[in-house]
Formats: structure tokens, C-alpha cells, sequence
């Protein structure tokens, strides 16, 4: 089956744009939260089940999101080192192939900094009064 590189730009496209669309909801999600906190109707006094709630609702959130974002990252890695195997490559299909690495820093960073939101939404909502 010949590789044909207009076909993969196409599915890198649509794999660019379910990274953005994957992160609207948890990004609402923590919006709502941080207005929560920020106004004062959730904070370490509010009672355990509230802050269960909204503990596991950003935990619940953030699994799905981060497991979205990773599916879609391996899944565009996999595209980048398929790219590489495209005859007469244009420059703009050589630099979506060079973009492994960029996919996986990306990755990892979005990992490190969910779970940094996190604990420190859960730091503050169970910390002593």
C-alpha cells in the first residue's frame, strides 16, 4: 500500500484537533472549580462530601483527559514515523515527521502538570484550618 503524504496530513490534522477539542471539558471543569475556590464557595471549611465531590470530579476529569491526550499523542507519533517512509516529501510533511519528540515532551508535561493541579487543589481544600 503506497504511503501518500496529503492522506497523512490529513489524519495529523484530525489528530491535532482531537488534542484541542479532548481538553475543553476539563478545562471548564477547572475553570468551575477555581471559580468555586476563588469566591470562596469551596474551600477547606466546606463540608468533606463537597470537597469529596469536587475532589473526584477533577480526578475523574483529569483521568479522562490525560488518557485522551496520550492516546492521541501515541497516535500521532506512530503518523510521524510514517511520514518519514512518504517519497518526495514536502517541507511541510518533513516537519510534521520531525515532531516526535515535540509529541512526547508535550506529554509528559501535560502528565506532570495535571497531576501538580491536583494535589494542589487537594492540598488546599483538606489542609488544617
Amino acid at each position: 500500500m503506497a504511503i501518500r503524504e496529503k492522506d497523512l496530513l490529513q489524519i495529523w490534522n484530525g489528530q491535532r484537533s482531537a488534542r484541542i477539542s479532548s481538553q475543553l471539558a476539563p478545562t471548564i471543569l477547572l475553570a468551575a472549580v477555581l471559580a468555586l475556590t476563588t469566591t470562596g464557595k469551596l474551600t477547606y471549611k466546606s463540608p468533606l462530601d463537597l470537597k469529596a465531590f469536587a475532589i473526584g470530579l477533577v480526578a475523574a476529569g483529569g483521568v479522562f483527559s490525560v488518557s485522551g491526550m496520550l492516546a492521541s499523542i501515541r497516535d500521532s507519533r506512530a503518523l510521524t514515523r510514517t511520514m518519514h517512509e512518504v517519497d518526495d516529501i514536502s517541507q511541510l510533511g518533513l516537519s510534521v515527521s520531525n515532531n516526535s519528540g515535540n509529541l512526547l515532551f508535550t506529554g509528559f508535561f501535560f502528565v506532570i502538570l495535571s497531576l501538580f493541579n491536583f494535589v494542589v487543589l487537594a492540598m488546599y481544600l483538606f489542609k488544617k484550618s
